[in-house]
C-alpha cells in the first residue's frame, strides 16, 4: 500500500470512529447494524484494517451516511494531517 493509500485509509478509520460516536452507537451497535464483527470494528478504527468498498458501504449504510460523504471527510483529515 502506498503511503497516499495508508492515509487516506487511516483517515478513513478515524472518520468512522468519529461518525459513529456522534451516533452514540457502541461499536457492538455498529457492528452489528453493518453485519459485521465488533472486533473488525475495532481494529479498523485503530487503522489495524483496512475496508474494502462493500464493507465501506456497509458501515456507511449502517451510520445512515453516503459513502461519498465518508470518503470526502477522509480526504480532508488526510489533508489536513499532511500539512
Amino acid at each position: 500500500m502506498s503511503k497516499s493509500q495508508s492515509a487516506i485509509s487511516d483517515a478513513f478509520s478515524r472518520v468512522v470512529k468519529k461518525h459513529r460516536e456522534k451516533c452514540g452507537f457502541s461499536r457492538a451497535e455498529l457492528a452489528q447494524k453493518a453485519g459485521l464483527h465488533q472486533t473488525y470494528i475495532g481494529l479498523l478504527e485503530r487503522e489495524k484494517r483496512s475496508p474494502n468498498l462493500e464493507t465501506a458501504m456497509a458501515i456507511a449504510d449502517a451510520l445512515g451516511l453516503p459513502l461519498a460523504q465518508m470518503i470526502a471527510d477522509a480526504e480532508q483529515v488526510a489533508a489536513k494531517k499532511q500539512k
